[in-house]
């Protein structure tokens, strides 16, 4: 049993899809961190990169050509990355000319949004494709003979200059259907181009699809058995775009009242508070750990409190790894973990074990939106995943990285805190000299570390001079100050 919700608040949108109560798809939109992939901008080329060494001695923001690509102000304060292979060959890229692009993946911590020139308009049955004369059939569509007659329909109607993917959802939807689609995206971009020869970059000039279209577009079929949405206007507006769909299925959505809050109603909040644990329990008593760093997500399977009852080493260990196969793909799209995932499963000895275990993580995987990986073993044991980095980690849509440890989980410990302004007093001590005694300003931990007998009187040993401790916590962990008594 399927359900959608949709929860709307004047400036955040949470989109949900549950089978029997357990949440599989999420995704979050909020008008101060709006998703910004898909989206097509008049971009422009502002920098030469034999200009950005001047630039940075200057401190000024960056933009215009870097090694293999451009640097292109899309106006939303922050410079888009455009690779040179991700351009049309006809393209003419020369400083302060403009060129469209469209958003392929959100900026991360460190690294800029990254843009393509190479354009596609995506609908629920098509991608189209500008200026490409490409036609691709998904691998998930496994029917050889369907495959080909797709294939040849869609060359015979693509409009010229046009290229067609067909998406897994159009392999058993009638043509009529289909050349309804195929037209309706030729019109969205024939809008984009009108629209990009008569303004101004940088431009934004197509949104895209916001949640109330996803979500009708994307995940509204027979297997969904209602989707509530607790806002009128938003309720509204689904409504009119399922009446136009073909086969419509209006009467399984519903404006939702009740004096539960909808999320709460479908215990949806508790399920997202738990993806943000690093540790998840698996039912077996077995449980994995989620660890991120810049480069790559690693994920580590242990076999915790599972109880095998007599059944062999490697035999448990595989039961435990199929077990957590599933709910690594379910945590990785619920997480939005993209780029480079290694996971260390619980050591097996059978190559049978491996390749069963593979194949359900990649049967896992196919239910996932976004283009998913699994590459296989690595030569340490690791089993190695790539999957297209599209949005923010779902954790940065809830958190900031801590002013104090940067990200990391670790700060400084209130010894070390001490031992820097000790070594900052003999600094002072071998250039000015100390004449008068001082007050060490610091975090009320470190305060208390330094009143230690024998501490304050290696400071006060050091220094000749009493010295005085005032402790304020208000201050960042780490930070302290040095005055002279006067």
């Amino acid at each position: 049993m399927r359900q959608i919700l949709l929860h709307v608040e004047p400036d955040e949108k949470i989109f949900a899809a549950l089978d029997d109560g357990i949440l599989n798809d999420l995704e979050i939109e909020r008008n101060n961190n709006l998703d910004i992939v898909g989206r097509v901008y008049k971009g422009k080329v502002s920098l030469e990169n034999e200009m950005i060494p001047k630039w940075m001695k200057e401190g000024r923001r960056l933009g215009g050509f870097v090694n293999d690509g451009y640097f292109i102000d899309i106006g939303i304060g922050r410079n888009a990355f455009l690779r040179k292979r991700d351009l049309p060959a006809d393209t003419n890229i020369t400083e302060g000319s403009t060129v469209l692009v469209q958003v392929e993946k959100d900026s991360t911590e460190t690294k800029s949004p990254l843009v393509t020139g190479k354009i596609g308009i995506q609908g629920k049955y098509f991608v189209m494709l500008v200026n490409s004369s490409y036609v691709g059939v998904s691998k998930k569509i496994v029917d050889t003979k369907r495959r080909s007659s797709l294939r040849s329909w869609v060359k015979s109607v693509r409009p010229d200059g046009k290229g067609i993917i067909i998406r897994t959802a159009a392999a058993n939807v009638e043509e009529d259907v289909l050349k309804e689609e195929i037209e309706y995206l030729d019109h969205i971009f024939d809008i984009i181009s009108k629209r990009s020869k008569v303004e101004r970059g940088p431009v934004l000039l197509y949104r895209g699809s916001d949640l109330i279209v996803k979500g009708i577009r994307d995940y509204m079929n027979d297997d969904v058995e209602s989707f509530f949405i607790d806002d009128e206007e938003s309720f509204d507006r689904a409504s009119e775009l399922e009446k136009k769909k073909p086969n419509s299925l209006e009467d399984r959505l519903h404006y939702y009242h009740g004096p539960e809050l909808l999320l709460e109603k479908f215990h949806v909040e508790e399920q997202i508070e738990q993806l943000f644990d690093r540790k998840v329990e698996l039912k077996s008593g077995a449980y994995f750990v989620i660890d991120y760093t810049e480069a790559l997500t690693v994920i580590d399977v242990n076999s915790g409190s599972f109880k095998g009852n007599g059944i062999p080493h490697s035999e448990s260990a595989f039961l435990i790894n199929k077990e957590a196969a599933v709910e690594i793909a379910r945590q990785i799209k619920l997480r939005e973990i993209g780029g480079i995932i290694l996971v260390d499963f619980i050591d097996m000895n059978k190559k049978s074990q491996k390749d069963e275990l593979l194949d359900t993580l990649k049967r896992a995987f196919q239910k996932d939106h976004n283009k998913a990986v699994v590459c296989g073993i690595t030569s340490l044991g690791l089993v190695e995943i790539t999957r297209k980095r599209t949005n923010q980690r779902l954790w940065q849509n809830y958190f900031d990285a801590c002013p104090v440890c940067h990200g990391t989980g670790i700060v400084l410990s209130p010894e070390s805190i001490a031992r820097s302004i000790y070594h900052d007093l003999q600094k002072r001590k071998s250039g000015t000299g100390i004449k008068t005694g001082i007050t060490i300003v610091c975090n009320k931990e470190v305060a208390d570390f330094i009143s230690i007998k024998d501490n304050i009187t290696n400071f006060e040993t050091l220094v000749n001079k009493p010295v005085k401790l005032e402790a304020d916590d208000s201050l960042k962990w780490g930070v302290y100050s040095i005055l002279s008594e006067r």
